[in-house]
């Protein structure tokens, strides 16, 4: 199939007159470009058909599908049309129509299960389709034996059915039971026994996982999938884990770029503290754009692995182009979820020094303060004021929070008149109250600033500020 739809995709592209394939061909090429998310392929078949084979009715169920991605109308005035056949197919649609987004499905499943005793392969798939988009994953475990025994291919409904049900959450049990049914089905169907592997795994069920895969590899100890999912699996097995190591480098000798050998073998590094070796990984991923499995930036990763040569790292980054400062905050959002408040800074700071940072200039400085990088804060806060290029030269681009934050920086640092002088600035500024929240927040301001300056200008203290944050609730007490 994947032969009949290169062939087919090649002649469309060189603007050839596709002048004969055979209706079964077509059907072929139609379903494989489908799964492939063709678009274009997908109405090329709709076209040669029409050419080709003018009163054929087999393409109607599959136009009207594809209609009815972009709208609603469209699919409904196919089904309408004169001279339709009666299928399962049409049913199906129509029950997508009506249930799309929040209907529910129920009623109309049921009315099929009356009409047909047969369901074929492109319709049980088109139901599986719209009880995930709806999210009525539910509808599949409870409707489960009525379709398998209609399915003409119940080994493929199995398949699919625990391929969604798995992707459920609250369904993974179901998608077992279901993996466990398809593999005494097909005992040497290597996909049925990866499919159980990677339910288990997600079930955290890792030995039964292991087993699983095992059978795979029982009947094909070749076969690629088969030894890259054991290596995945065995990465959380402790004892296991160099093993992994060695299966999962072995695969990347053939396939360096395999996203799913890279990520596992990344992992087992940093889950045996190898922190440069997970890193190196990470950053051959970054380096040639590899995805990682939950599409999470291998930079991120790097960044909280917190490696001693981060800035190579983050050097390597910048050279791949890797600068938009839309990217680096929302990795930074993202590591200060997990309190990773130093790989936050650092990774900031580098991107300032090299890129430079004016818009989102405060959340930059706020995250040195929270690394306690205070000789930093003060020098680039004091260098962004004095830019005029730099937006927060302007007037009422820092609130009161901040230079509250830079009067505390002067402390730590024992710049004491800066901290007297501009805590006092504070204390006089003139109050800008719209509602009580604000009388209450300039109060807290106020109070700061009077306890910073009195910290400032008094000799003899019985704290020593490098300790102390005058900020914090147990300083304040």
């Amino acid at each position: 199939m994947r032969s009949l739809y290169d062939r087919f995709r090649q002649e469309v592209e060189s603007g050839a007159l596709i002048d004969y394939y055979e209706i079964n061909e077509l059907l072929d090429i139609y379903d494989y470009a489908q799964d492939e998310g063709d678009a274009m392929v997908q109405m090329f078949v709709f076209l040669t058909v029409s050419r080709l084979y003018p009163e054929n009715r087999d393409f109607d169920e599959r136009l009207a599908f594809f209609l009815s991605y972009v709208s609603q109308d469209a699919a409904n005035d196919m089904a309408s049309r004169k001279g339709r056949r009666e299928t399962a197919l049409w049913d199906v649609l129509q029950m997508g129509v009506k249930c799309y987004p929040a209907g529910d499905a129920a009623p109309y499943l049921e009315e099929i299960f009356r009409k047909y005793d047969s369901l074929d392969c492109e319709s049980v798939l088109k139901i599986i389709d719209l009880l995930r988009e709806i999210d009525q994953r539910d509808l599949i475990v409870k409707y489960y034996p009525e379709i398998s025994r209609r399915a003409e291919d119940p080994r493929g409904f199995a398949f699919e059915a625990a391929e969604t049900l798995k992707e459920g959450g609250v369904f993974q049990e179901d998608a077992r039971r279901i993996a466990e049914e398809l593999t005494r089905m097909e005992p040497f169907n290597i996909e049925a026994w990866l499919l159980l592997a990677r339910i288990e795994f997600g079930l955290e069920h890792s030995d039964d996982a292991l087993a699983a895969v095992d059978y795979a590899l029982a009947i094909d100890p070749e076969h690629f999938n088969a030894r890259l999912t054991r290596g995945v699996i065995m990465v959380v097995i402790p004892e296991k884990r160099n093993e992994a190591i060695e299966v999962l480098t072995d695969i990347l000798a053939s396939d360096p770029l395999n996203n799913f050998a890279l990520e596992g073998l990344a992992e087992a590094y940093a889950r045996e503290n190898r922190i440069k070796e997970a890193c190196d990984v990470y950053a051959t991923m970054l380096s040639h754009d590899v995805v990682t499995a939950g599409a999470v930036n291998p930079l991120s990763v790097i960044l909280e692995l917190e490696p001693d040569n981060l800035e190579d790292y983050l050097q390597l980054a910048i050279d791949k182009g890797k600068t938009d400062a839309k990217d680096w905050r929302m990795i930074a959002l993202g590591l200060l979820e997990k309190e990773k408040f130093q790989a936050v800074a650092k990774a900031l700071d580098f991107y300032h020094r090299k890129i430079g940072i004016t818009t989102w200039v405060d959340f930059y400085l706020h995250a040195l303060y929270d690394a306690r990088m205070f000789e930093r804060y003060a020098e680039v806060f004091e260098d962004v004021s004095g830019d005029m290029s730099c937006p927060a030269s302007r007037p009422g681009f820092f609130s009161m929070t901040d230079y509250i934050l830079l009067a505390s920086v002067y402390l730590r640092l024992g710049r004491k008149d800066e901290a007297a002088a501009l805590s006092d600035a504070i204390e006089k500024a003139k109050e800008e109250c719209r509602s009580v929240d604000d009388h209450f927040r300039w109060r807290g301001i106020r109070f700061t600033a009077r306890l910073i300056h009195t910290l400032a200008t008094t000799d003899n203290l019985p704290v020593n500020l490098e300790d102390f944050d005058p900020l914090t609730v147990d300083f304040l007490s």
